[in-house]
């Protein structure tokens, strides 16, 4: 009885220690999540990275850590002012937090749209040279992040993005890419009529696609 008695008292604790430090992880996570969001430049991002890759070297079985040090770092690569050396190394920081994320959370939208994030960041550094080769590459990852989820709005805003780079250089009309920034607005609208308080999967990109919906015709 003594032995039942203890087997239990010991669960108990186990569970109470379970939920403390799941609490004290979300709630590491919001409070960067925030501060991620209002990051403005890139040492802020540089400081958001740092956060979340040791919130993810204490909780390894979690993928969104790695996922927000790639966005941070990916950022950085599209905002530092340094030039292709610096913002590829910011890239190739994003692709193995990325890439981490990955091997956590196999076929997974979000992660899946973040590498063609990260991909494009990479043909942005030297379009001229790697628009060829990066171009279908970013499609066709943002193409799986969208089989994997339709409802993903970063996802199709993302492939809307690359729609219109690509219709630009055509000469082509942006018809295309503007149905789909629509398209992302609405799963945009709906993602946050169901998002509940606290969560902490991504919410970013609506700004983003608002201000493309701006410059359609």
């Amino acid at each position: 009885m003594k032995k039942y008695l203890f087997a239990i008292g010991m669960m108990f604790l186990i569970s109470i220690s379970i939920k403390a430090s799941n609490e004290a992880y979300e709630k590491a996570m919001r409070t960067e999540i925030q501060k991620l969001y209002r990051a403005g430049s890139v040492q802020d991002l540089q400081q958001s990275a740092n956060v979340f890759s040791r919130i993810a070297e204490m909780n390894k079985e979690e993928w969104l850590p790695d996922y927000y040090a790639a966005w941070a770092y990916a950022n950085m690569g599209f905002r530092t002012d340094g030039g292709i050396q610096e913002k590829d190394g910011f890239f190739g920081q994003a692709k193995m937090h990325a890439k981490k994320a990955a091997s956590i959370s196999p076929n997974n939208s979000e992660i899946v749209a973040m590498q063609g994030f990260i991909i494009m960041g990479e043909l942005s550094a030297d379009p001229n040279s790697r628009g060829q080769s990066l171009s279908p590459i970013a499609m066709q990852t943002f193409a799986k992040a969208i089989e994997l989820n339709r409802q993903n709005p970063r996802a199709i805003f993302m492939m809307a993005q690359m729609e219109n780079g690509m219709a630009q250089f055509f000469g082509q009309g942006p018809e295309k890419a503007c149905g789909l920034v629509d398209a992302s607005l609405k799963l945009f609208e709906k993602e946050a009529s169901e998002a509940k308080e606290g969560a902490l999967e991504p919410m970013w990109g609506k700004n983003m696609a608002a201000q493309m919906k701006a410059e359609c015709p």
